[in-house]
Parts: structure tokens; sequence; C-alpha cells
């Protein structure tokens, strides 16, 4: 196949699916996956695309957020390792709110497969699709709301009305960028909202971030460290963190 070829036809897929991976594309063109590196960064210089880690994704004009298809790909040993150190602060009959990270989903799926009684909340349709399959043992309550198809997440003013109904045992959360500094923040205000009602209906939060969020803001700040009881992580942080422990109850751990 041309190259000229190729190209169009990857940007027919992210036309149709926001999102590509190299695999997959080169699985479906019949070419090297170099080949395939080589198209997309001829392409991002074209300003067709922005390439990530194992693939490429359309930017949406407002939204920074990676699309969950690519999210998941990421770090995927390290989010199942901060999953199970999760896990080991799940009682049975807990009540747990989980947000729509790829890091909760995994945990959804070490509670499914302890076949664990516990209740979760969530707006994530990727844990509702996970969980409705087990529900011998999860109590599921999907929040509903408006749809985000990028991060397969239910958000708006529904979700959140809906959350301030319950209160949790334990909340899990992640998002996109945390400094000493700043806080948490994301990149949607809308998922911020409903991390940030999550934290504020729950007796214990919880943060699974890996260390490449331990940097700049993102755009919508939303949480104080305060909030925050536990930050589970894959390496140890930098000094700055020091002071942060000092002066609140935030604990820091590391699955690794």
């Amino acid at each position: 196949m041309l190259k000229i070829d190729r190209q169009t036809a990857i940007e027919q897929e992210l036309a149709k699916n926001g999102s590509v991976l190299i695999p997959a594309l080169s699985q479906m063109l019949h070419c090297s996956e170099e080949t395939i590196r080589r198209d997309l960064r001829e392409l991002e210089a074209g300003g067709k695309l922005t390439r990530t880690h194992g693939g490429a994704y359309l930017m949406e004009k407002y939204d920074k957020s990676y699309p969950t298809k690519l999210r998941k790909i990421y770090f995927q040993d390290v989010k199942s390792q901060m999953a199970r150190h999760a896990f080991q602060y799940i009682k049975e009959n807990d009540v747990l709110m989980l947000d729509s990270s790829t890091t909760c989903l995994e945990l959804a799926r070490i509670l499914a497969e302890a076949k664990y009684n516990v209740t979760i909340i969530t707006n994530s349709l990727l844990i509702c699709d996970l969980c409705s399959e087990r529900l011998s043992n999860i109590n599921l309550i999907c929040l509903g709301g408006t749809f985000r198809r990028r991060t397969s997440s239910f958000t708006g003013y529904h979700t959140t009305d809906i959350l301030s109904c319950y209160h949790a045992d334990r909340a899990f959360i992640s998002c996109p960028k945390i400094t000493p500094e700043q806080g948490m923040s994301d990149n949607h205000l809308n998922e911020a909202k409903v991390r940030e009602a999550m934290l504020q209906h729950a007796q214990e939060r919880i943060l699974l971030m890996d260390h490449t969020k331990f940097s700049s803001s993102a755009n919508v700040l939303f949480g104080s460290l305060e909030q925050l009881d536990l930050i589970i992580t894959d390496q140890p942080v930098s000094s700055r963190w020091a002071d942060v422990q000092a002066r609140t109850k935030l604990r820091i751990e590391y699955c690794v």
C-alpha cells in the first residue's frame, strides 16, 4: 500500500473512532509497527493528530483528556499494582465510590474476581459493564448523567446530585495531575466536579496516581491535599512532599 493511502486510512480511522492504536493499525494495513510510527509522526507534523505512547488521537478543541482506549494501555502493570495495594483497604460490605479512571477500573476487576460483597457507586460505564456481570456479589449503583464518550463516563449536574444522596466508606479516585502547591487538577470541569463530590461524600479518601502525574497542574483545579487521607503511587515522590505530609494527615504509600 502506498504511503498516501495508508495515511488516508489512518485519518479515516481517527475520524471514526477519535483514537487509534499502533498494533491495530499495523494489522489492519498489513505493515510494520515502525511504518505506522513514521506515518503518525508525519501526520502529527502536519497537524492532523496528536501522538502518544502506543497510538494517536484527535485533540478536542477544549478538552486535553486522553481517550479511554489509550489510557487503558498506559502503565498497565503499574495500575494493577496500585489497585492491588488499594484492595487491602477494602472490607466486606463496604460502600465504595470509584471514579472513571482506568486504575479504578482495574480495582473493580480485582473486587469482582475476589467475590467481595461490596457496593460500588460509579460514574464509569466500563465499571458498570464489568460489574453487571458479577451482580451476585457486587451491589452496583450507576450514577448516570451526560455521557462522555471520550472517557466512557457520566458527568454533569445529574451525576453530582445523585452522588450527594450517598455517603461511602471509601472513595478511590485518580486525576490527570497533582502538585504540592495547587493540589489535584483535571482537564474537564464536569469530571473534576464528580471527583470532588466523591471526596466530599466519603469517610476515607484515597488517590491512585502513577509517577508521571506528579508534575505541573492541569487546567481545572478541584481539590486540596487536605481532602485526602492517602496517596498510592509507584515511585518515590520529590522532597517537596515532605512539607505537605508535615502539615496534613496525608500518607503516601508505594505499591512497588
